[in-house]
């Protein structure tokens, strides 16, 4: 059996629905089935039983692994992950009386409570020296530690190929300037956010906006060269969306042309997803590669 010239990875891929569009996306680009493996990393196994039946006879050889070290090495890799890190446990710092604190949790009579103390890693300090953090009197921030590690990760696993992260977040000064006094960090709860993560510990998502300056100076780090920051709409419209759009003289809105012309409006629109979700492109091997609709002054 003749080997695949690629994998194409996920990080944390949900029910499967991300891979199964971008296999069907690739199948009509003739990409054929002895040239691609399509891997999944997914540590939940209720996640993982959704990604199987939904992959049920998918065109491409099939993998799933518990970490991204798990899977066979030295293949050349496309690395996706969509909305993964904004979901990494952050550690809390806040500006208190001059000095930088840690905001920590504890327990008392069957309650959450915050109560702050010194930094429990030098590594938060460093972090704030180095990407200019300037927060005011008691403004709060996150520090994603774990989004380095897992640059780190990536930049030991992967030879040469493609890392594309998918979140919302943006440059440091988006992330943690004078507009966010109490930080990023919010909680889901029936496609309803609110700010208060003791409320239902447990049964709700939390998550913090991803400063995308340390995942490119990580990333250069572990060998990642960055080829592409920008928004989702303009790095979509890049790639050909707007193709997808039909005229139609339907006037029924559940029609199925209806239907795609929004969910493409939806992605790409400004002062929507399309500007709130960023898009990191970065390259491990040799060259510099060159993305459809990028010129050379466009990689930093």
């Amino acid at each position: 059996m003749p080997h695949p010239h690629w994998m194409l990875v996920e990080v944390g891929a949900g029910d499967g629905r991300l891979m199964e569009q971008m296999i069907k996306g690739l199948k009509e680009k003739g990409i054929g089935r002895d040239e691609l493996m399509c891997c999944l990393v997914e540590t939940s196994p209720y996640h993982r039983r959704l990604q199987e039946r939904r992959l049920e006879g998918a065109p491409y050889p099939l993998r799933w692994a518990d970490r991204l070290s798990d899977l066979p090495g030295g293949m050349p890799a496309v690395v996706v992950s969509n909305e993964l890190l904004d979901a990494f446990p952050v550690h809390r710092i806040e500006r208190r009386k001059g000095a930088l604190r840690e905001i920590y949790v504890t327990r008392r009579d069957g309650r959450f409570f915050e109560t702050d103390g010194p930094l429990s890693t030098g590594a938060l300090e460093d972090y704030v020296h180095r990407f200019g953090l300037r927060l005011e009197e008691g403004q709060q921030a996150e520090v994603n530690l774990d989004a380095r590690d897992w640059m780190r990760e990536l930049g030991q696993w992967l030879e040469k190929g493609f890392v594309i992260t998918v979140d919302y977040g943006g440059e440091t000064a988006e992330v943690a300037g004078p507009g966010r006094p109490r930080g990023t960090l919010r909680c889901f709860s029936r496609h309803r956010v609110h700010g208060n993560p003791y409320r239902a510990p447990g049964e709700e998502d939390l998550t913090s906006d991803v400063n995308f300056e340390a995942l490119r100076a990580w990333g250069e780090e572990a060998g990642l060269k960055p080829l592409l920051y920008t928004t989702q709409g303009d790095w979509l419209v890049r790639s050909g969306i707007l193709d997808y759009l039909e005229d139609h003289q339907n006037p029924d809105p559940f029609s199925e042309v209806a239907r795609r012309n929004r969910a493409v409006r939806q992605l790409i629109l400004p002062g929507g997803m399309g500007d709130v979700f960023k898009v990191l492109i970065q390259w491990k091997g040799e060259g510099h590669p060159t993305l459809r609709g990028m010129n050379k002054n466009e990689a930093g």
